[in-house]
C-alpha cells in the first residue's frame, strides 16, 4: 500500500541524500518537500509519514499523520548524526500493513548490490556519486567499489601495487579456487570513502577479459555482501547493451545516469530503457537520474 513521507530539510543536498536511501527502502512511498518538490500528493494517500532536521527546527504539526520523526540522533559522543537505519525502522515499528513488509525485504535483501550505468562526463559521474549514492548511503561503512570500464575513465591515478589492479582481480576470480572473501585482497581504502581496486594495467583490460569475468565477480561480490552485510558499487561505462544485461540481472538497485537531452533526441535511449527493464531481476529497482540535477552548485570559473 502507497503512502507518503514529508521530509521537512531546507538543506536541498542533505534532502536528496535522505530521499535517495528511503526511495530503495520504500519503494511505494511517495516523498515530498513541505511546499518544495513533487507538490501535493495523490488523493489515495492517507497515510503520511513526517520527518524533520530537529537540530534547530521546532516539532512540525501536520494534521492527520503520525508523529514526527527526528532525524539526528546523538552519537553518545556530543555529536549529532543521521542513522537512516533508525529513520527506517521509525516509520516501520508504526505500519503494519503492506509497506511494512515491502521496506523490510527492500532493506534487507534489495540494496546490498547497486550498477551505475553511466552516459554522462567523467566528472558529471564522480558529482553524482558523491551526491546521491556515495559512501555514506550504504549501511556498512567501507563499501566496496568495482570500476568495469576502460583504464582513462578511472577516477582513481594509479595501480595499486599493494593490493594489485582491476587486471589481476578479474584474472584471479575466474579461477574455481577462488572464493568470495579473496576479493578484500584486491582492494583498498581509496580517498572517496570506498574500497577500491587500482587501474587495469592496460587501458582496455577490463573489456578485453570479457563480460563472462566481470559477471563471475559481481556474483561474488554479492555473496560477500551477503556474508559480511556489507555493500558495494558496480560504476559500468562502455560496455555493450546485450553485455549491460547481464550486469543488470545481477544487481539490486540499478542507476542510469545520463544528460536530459539523450532522452528528447532521438538517441535510441528510450530502446535501452526497455531492455534494461526486462532485465531486471524480481524486486529490483532502476532510477533514471539526469546529470544537469546533480551539478555542483558553483562552477569555476578561469580568468
Amino acid at each position: 500500500m502507497a503512502f507518503g513521507i514529508v521530509i521537512y530539510e531546507e538543506d536541498n543536498y542533505l534532502y536528496k541524500l535522505i530521499r535517495e536511501r528511503l526511495s530503495c527502502v520504500f519503494p511505494e512511498a511517495y516523498i515530498r518537500q513541505p511546499n518544495g518538490e513533487g507538490g501535493e500528493f495523490p488523493a489515495m494517500i492517507k497515510d503520511i509519514y513526517v520527518i524533520y532536521d530537529n537540530r534547530s527546527d521546532p516539532q512540525p504539526e501536520v494534521n492527520g499523520t503520525h508523529d514526527p520523526i527526528p532525524l539526528f540522533q546523538d552519537d553518545g559522543k556530543g555529536h549529532m548524526i543521521i542513522d537512516m537505519k533508525k529513520v527506517a525502522a521509525s516509520i516501520r515499528s508504526t505500519d503494519t500493513g503492506d509497506a511494512f513488509t515491502a521496506g523490510r525485504l527492500q532493506d534487507e535483501c534489495s540494496d546490498r548490490l547497486r550498477l551505475l550505468i553511466s552516459y554522462a562526463y567523467i566528472d558529471e559521474r564522480e558529482n553524482f556519486i558523491r551526491n546521491a549514492i556515495g559512501p555514506e548511503t550504504f549501511s556498512t561503512l567501507h563499501p566496496i567499489r568495482i570500476d568495469l570500464m576502460s583504464g582513462i575513465r578511472m577516477p582513481t591515478p594509479f595501480t595499486s601495487d599493494m593490493s594489485g589492479s582491476i587486471t589481476k582481480l578479474l584474472r584471479a576470480c575466474t579461477n574455481r579456487r577462488f572464493r568470495p572473501e579473496h576479493i578484500l585482497g584486491y582492494i583498498n581504502p581509496d580517498s572517496s570513502g570506498f574500497l577500491s581496486c587500482g587501474k587495469p594495467d592496460n587501458e582496455d583490460d577490463v573489456f578485453d577479459i570479457g563480460i563472462d569475468a566481470s559477471v563471475k565477480l559481481i556474483c561474488l561480490l554479492r555473496e560477500l555482501c551477503i556474508r559480511d552485510n556489507s555493500g558495494a558499487l558496480i560504476v559500468a561505462e562502455g560496455w555493450r547493451v546485450a553485455d549491460l544485461t547481464k550486469l543488470i540481472s545481477l544487481c539490486d538497485t540499478i542507476h542510469l545516469l545520463l544528460p536530459a537531452r539523450m532522452c528528447t533526441e532521438d538517441t535510441g535511449i528510450t530502446k535501452e530503457l526497455g531492455l534494461f527493464k526486462r532485465s531486471l531481476s524480481s524486486g529490483a529497482l532502476m532510477t533514471v537520474h539526469y546529470c544537469e540535477d546533480y551539478r555542483n552548485e558553483y562552477e569555476s570559473i578561469n580568468i
